[in-house]
Parts: structure tokens; sequence; C-alpha cells
């Protein structure tokens, strides 16, 4: 189950169509866009979560006292129907609660794409529990999602009576649609914008909150301000987040970020010597977002970071390529935007390089390239591309990179590759 943004004529961008795939690349030249479809994409997602979906088009049957509710094509077109009807009638209200600003949308509208034999059933049957403090009565929702005939997974959940006012039909619909919208059934799946000046605000969060907000920032940027006010380490970090925080610790910080209180420091891996982050290096300030984002008692599960390679050496550029393609394996739903060749070429190579290694199973070229298996993309996560073309003065389009698998290049780039070829072409004249 993909969902699609579809946006024409806003600010700048004339026509997009993203899919929310797992990792999600933006670029392009600056000034084109790229960070304001990807707070759009932020503030859509935002409204979606408390969206209502219909009940219309589902599939009702009893089976031994269980309510069954099919969910398939015919619900999801009229889920389409009635989120493109709520965006059609509310697209200027929501820019300005994004943006803070009116700004003229031609068109915002989502697009559900599933194979024909992929759906939901959900099972709804009531419990009672009794215990010292009385009696508990509530329901047991267990959504099965089918691919191709087949359970592809699971999901069970236990309601009590107080969290289902609207019906148990209802909810089990909620649920549905929370796993649509997020890829998960769970209601603390959070989503986490780290804007390209994220070193500065960093420092300067606590004076925007004691100010009374005093200025004008967009709503995904808030919420970063927000989150970081609110900032708690959690104590006990599963296993997975606890294995990319080693490898960010390990091949990118050099050392640890640490929380006292509400400061925030940084210990080096060599001296143990905790430095508070305002005198740290830019380097530092860069990664302790994604620090906090991993570790954090708030669950972020989409993560959206404008200008990826900031204050990182061309070395490091490469290990957090790495370092992304680890966080999408683990479950995580990446955006990110990249002024970098280096940055894109990285990512570029552990695309192909994940192909030509399911294919072949060459450990040899991974040991050469000093990889390991974890590198390489899962063979479920899917990736988009794309870059931010200027058709004409004030204007861009959003086209979607395709995968050149035969002759195997991967994402063709051409606006790197113009650069490089001009870098090439100068250098050549210079020494002929």
């Amino acid at each position: 189950m993909v969902l699609h943004v579809k946006i024409r004529n806003f600010g700048r961008v004339e026509s997009a169509d993203i899919t929310l795939n797992d990792l999600i690349v933006f670029v392009g030249n600056n000034n084109s866009g790229k960070t304001m479809i990807m707070q759009l994409i932020y503030g859509i997602r935002k409204e979606l979560e408390n969206f209502l979906p219909p009940v219309c088009g589902i599939k009702q049957s009893e089976l031994n006292g269980q309510l069954l509710i099919r969910c398939d094509q015919g619900w999801y077109k009229e889920v389409e129907l009635k989120i493109n009807k709520y965006l059609d009638e509310n697209k200027s209200r929501i820019i300005m609660d994004i943006f803070g600003v009116s700004i003229f949308v031609g068109q915002i509208e989502v697009e559900l794409e599933s194979d024909e034999a992929e759906y939901f059933v959900s099972s709804i049957s009531g419990y009672r529990n009794i215990d010292a403090l009385g009696q508990e009565k509530g329901i047991n929702i267990d959504i099965l999602q089918y691919k191709n005939g087949e359970n592809a997974k699971s999901f069970a959940n236990q309601v009590s009576v107080l969290d289902y006012p609207d019906g148990a039909v209802m909810k089990a619909l909620k649920i549905v649609w929370r796993i649509i919208l997020c890829g998960k059934n769970t209601m603390d799946s959070g989503q986490l914008f780290l804007p390209a000046s994220r070193s500065g605000l960093q420092l300067l969060y606590k004076y925007y909150f004691a100010g009374e907000a005093a200025g004008s920032l967009v709503t995904p940027v808030k919420e970063f301000l927000r989150f970081l006010q609110l900032y708690a380490e959690d104590s006990q970090l599963n296993e997975a987040r606890s294995v990319l925080l080693e490898f960010g610790e390990k091949y990118l910080l050099y050392g640890k970020v640490i929380q006292r209180g509400d400061e925030t420091f940084y210990v080096d891996s060599q001296e143990s010597r905790e430095i508070p982050l305002h005198i740290a290096s830019s380097m530092i300030h860069e990664l302790t977002p994604f620090v906090k984002a991993l570790n954090a008692t708030q669950r972020i599960d989409w993560l959206y970071c404008d200008e990826v390679e900031n204050s990182l050496h061309p070395l490091l550029q490469r290990e957090m390529a790495r370092w992304l393609i680890r966080m999408v394996n683990a479950g995580m739903h990446v955006i990110i935007s990249s002024h970098s060749d280096t940055m894109a070429s990285r990512l570029n190579n552990l695309f192909m390089l994940t192909q030509s290694y399911r294919k072949n199973a060459d450990y040899k070229i991974l040991s050469e390239l000093e990889l390991v298996d974890a590198d390489l993309l899962r063979p479920d996560v899917a990736v988009c591309v794309y870059e931010f073309r200027n058709v004409k003065p004030g204007k861009t389009i959003v086209e979607k990179l395709e995968f050149i698998s035969y002759p195997l290049m991967g994402y063709d780039f051409q606006l790197f590759g113009r650069n490089l070829d001009k870098l090439y072409d100068e250098a050549d004249r210079i020494t002929r």
C-alpha cells in the first residue's frame, strides 16, 4: 500500500507527484521548491492523522460470533474521494496552518496505490476483564493485511470501551487508515522535520519559547523546536534503535551525545570529556538531532531532513548515506534533500550495489568496499528519487528519476553531472 501526494501550481512548483515510499531523495537547484514540498508533505500527513475514514465501501460479515470487515479496492476509492474532497475544500486553510502565510495552490490530491489482491480484514470481538477494581469491557481488533491472497502482516489491538465512542467498526477503520498512513498501527508513530538551519535553532530554541514564540516559523520548524523543548531520552530503547545509535556514534560522531537535564553535551570517544553543545563543532550540531530522533521517548518513524549533508566532510557524507540506509532498513521512513554530489553518488552506489548483490551474492565486493550486508537495502524497501528542474524563470517541475538497471547506472543526476563536466572541462583548459 503506497500513498501518493499530487501537487499542482504551488509556489515555484508547477507539478509534483510524490510517492511516499520508505526512502525519498530530493535533489535540485537552490530555491527550486524542495524544502516547501517537504514541509507540505509533512503538513498533509499531520492533517490526515485524524481523518475519519468512510464506512461505505467496506464489506461486513459474521463468523463464529466475530464481526469481519474487509477493506479492499472499493473502500480505497471511497477513502480517496473523501480525502480529496476534504483537501480541495480546505487547501487554503491547510497551507495557512503549515506556512503561516497564504500561498496559492492549484491542487492537492492523494492517491492510494495498491495491487488488486491487496486488502485488509479486521475481526472484531468483545472481551471482559474482571479484577479487583471491577469489570472492564472492550473489544479485540485483529487486522490481517493480505497481499496476493496471502497474509503479509498481522496487527493486534485491544481497545477499552471508552476508546471507541464512535463504535467498533469506525475504530477498526481508523486503525486500518493509520496502518496505510504510517506503515504501523501505533498512535505514537510520529514525524520530525530537521530544518537546514537546525544547528542554530538548537542553540536558540529556549529563547524562542521564552519570547512567547516571537517571529514567524513554519509549523514543521515550530514542531522541531517543540521536540527539542520536550526531548527526553528513552531509557529502554529497543535493539534496532540502539544498533542505529551505535553506528552513528562509531562512524560519524566519534563519540556520544548525552543529555543532562535540559542541557546537551558531546563526549568524545578518545577524551571522555563532556563538552557543552554550544562549543562543540558544527558537525556535532548537525548530527545531534538525528541522535535525539532515534533515542527520544517520543517515537519518530518519519524523519524529514533538509540538506542532509550540512557541515559534513565528504568522507562523513559517505557514512551518513550508510546511516540513512540502516534507518530505512530498521523500519523508518526517511525523506531527505541534498545539494551534494558526494551524498547523491554514495547513495546511488549503495542502490546499485544492492541490486547487483541481491542477484549475485558477491561477498568479495562487499569486503573490497569495506561494507557489510546491513549497508544494502532490504528487498522490501522502496526508494524514490526526484529531481527538481527549472523549466522557465521562477517555475519548477519535479521529475521522478528512473533506476537504470541495464547498463547498471542507477539514477542519472543530470544536475550533478553537468557540474562535474564543467569542472572537468575547466581543469582541462587550465592544464592544457
